[in-house]
């Protein structure tokens, strides 16, 4: 009789423990992660983990290999039944597969449970949910990037021995992935200022992905180091291709030496067909109380405040009001073009500095989503540029909402030309870069501006105060459309016009 009663008191027992936990089984089908090449089942592990594993008595959330599933038929489906304790009933988690230990499912918000009781068989679930075979390919690349035009030792250079250059993106916005290689790049031992590097990506055929050079330390190079320009962009191509990426001169500049007198900077924009990009209408200009300018350079506010009209106050200013008055270097009271002269005094940082325009009118909080600055309503992303050089003035003049043509000027030869002279733009028809020489006998101030069909000016690319020589300016017409542009060189009583196409 004891021993039918001990029998009887432990199967009691069983039936109570056996009570006291829910059963649950995850299934994952990683069919498809074997086809792609993401999964091998004779090495790779799957894991599930979540916030639930302290519920289960594990000792942490969302993290170890207490929950190996396991594949013992080879179908490829795994799977792992974890008991919840009872009193988890009616409570919901969030879980993941990982692949390893740092393969998780990248999709957001993670999946999710409730327990149920007396037990649950969730739904088989792919991996990622990806249940499409996709078709990957490799491609090799091979960069090379020319750093002639900044190299150099020192501030305001690109100096080997303290600088260094990699390849940042190609994974950012696409199915690319990088498998080998250093994004750093390696100067050539017989080529001075040629670095290159070899990177190994895998994609599906015909996707594109965008890159950029980039620059380090960020303190020592405007920008922080990034091109200016906009991304570059990579065609994936068939499986095992090697590709030769073209030659490119980075668009990266080093900061340069402090200012060693005040310069005055014309700010000038013209606000005609102004949109507020945060709604993408038009903006009343009947309506503008202000315009205003910020940027990065210490004199434009680094950036400060919140842009609102309370930066413009002088005891802590970080946006300069402008005026369409006829005041204060503006050219005409009411044309729509604000303006105002600043000064960027001695001492101060060289070289390029981002800026952008804010524009004031009634109504502007209105538009602008809660918890959004009402006035940074020019870009949503992407800035102007100004080149601050130790000359007495710099005028610039920018359309509201378009991106400012991305120049680079250099002296290219010692002669002193005799005469004044524009060459044609080459190439000619361009897409979307051109390259213009022209050359100035005497010092002075000089303009190159641009202007459409119209005779309206689009664009100015330089003007300032230049030495007499020959120069080289290369611009950009990226933000511009298609069509007929001419462009003009003035200087003093000279002036010089030519014609250009862009086609994109």
């Amino acid at each position: 009789m004891k021993k039918i009663f001990l029998l009887f008191t432990f199967i009691l027992y069983s039936i109570t423990l056996a009570q006291t936990n829910i059963p649950v089984t995850f299934k994952v089908n990683m069919n498809i992660q074997k086809e792609e090449g993401n999964f091998n089942p004779s090495t790779d592990a799957v894991y599930v983990r979540g916030n639930f594993q302290k519920a289960v008595g594990d000792t942490t959330d969302w993290g170890g290999t207490t929950f190996t599933t396991a594949d013992p038929d080879g179908d490829m489906i795994y799977e792992i039944v974890i008991n919840f304790p009872e009193t988890t009933s009616g409570s919901s988690y969030q879980y993941k597969f990982v692949i390893n230990d740092g393969g998780w499912e990248p999709f957001e918000p993670p999946r999710a449970i409730t327990v149920t009781p007396p037990s649950m068989v969730l739904p088989v679930a792919y991996w990622n949910n990806d249940s499409v075979v996709t078709k990957y390919v490799y491609n090799t690349l091979n960069f090379t990037a020319d750093l002639s035009e900044i190299y150099g030792t020192g501030d305001g250079f690109f100096d080997p021995e303290q600088d260094s250059v990699i390849i940042q993106g190609l994974t950012w916005n696409s199915t690319v992935s990088l498998i080998e290689g250093q994004r750093k790049m390696v100067e050539d031992p017989f080529s001075p200022a040629i670095f290159t590097t070899t990177l190994k990506i895998r994609a599906v055929e015909g996707d594109s992905t965008d890159w950029k050079a980039k620059a380090f330390p960020d303190g020592r190079f405007f920008n922080w180091g990034w091109e200016v320009q906009n991304s570059r962009r990579y065609h994936v191509t068939q499986d095992g291709a090697e590709v030769n990426v073209p030659v490119f001169k980075t668009d990266i500049y080093p900061m340069k030496p402090a200012l060693t007198q005040n310069v005055t900077a014309l700010f000038q924009v013209d606000v005609n067909g102004a949109l507020n990009r945060y709604t993408d209408h038009a903006i009343d200009l009947s309506k503008i109380l202000f315009v205003g300018v910020k940027g990065q350079n210490s004199v434009l506010g680094s950036w400060g405040g919140g842009w609102v009209p309370d930066d413009t106050l002088e005891s802590n200013r970080t946006l300069w009001p402008l005026n369409d008055s006829g005041k204060n270097g503006d050219k005409a009271a009411g044309d729509n073009i604000w303006s105002r002269q600043i000064v960027f005094p001695a001492g101060n940082t060289g070289g390029p500095s981002l800026f952008k325009y804010g524009i004031y009118y009634t109504g502007v909080e209105g538009d602008a989503p809660a918890g959004n600055s009402p006035m940074d309503n020019e870009f949503d992303s992407g800035d102007h540029s100004i080149n601050i050089k130790d000359l007495p003035n710099i005028e610039i003049l920018n359309k509201f909402g378009t991106y400012s043509p991305i120049t680079s000027v250099r002296r290219i030869d010692n002669e002193l030309p005799a005469n004044y002279t524009l060459e044609q733009n080459y190439p000619n028809p361009f897409n979307p870069s051109t390259t213009i020489k022209y050359s100035v006998p005497t010092n002075g101030m000089v303009e190159i501006a641009i202007f459409n069909i119209l005779g309206e000016k689009v664009a100015s690319l330089i003007n300032e105060e230049q030495t007499a020589g020959s120069y080289e300016i290369k611009f950009n017409a990226s933000s511009m459309a298609s069509g007929i542009y001419f462009y003009k060189l003035t200087s003093g009583s000279f002036s010089l016009t030519k014609k250009m196409l862009l086609v994109k």
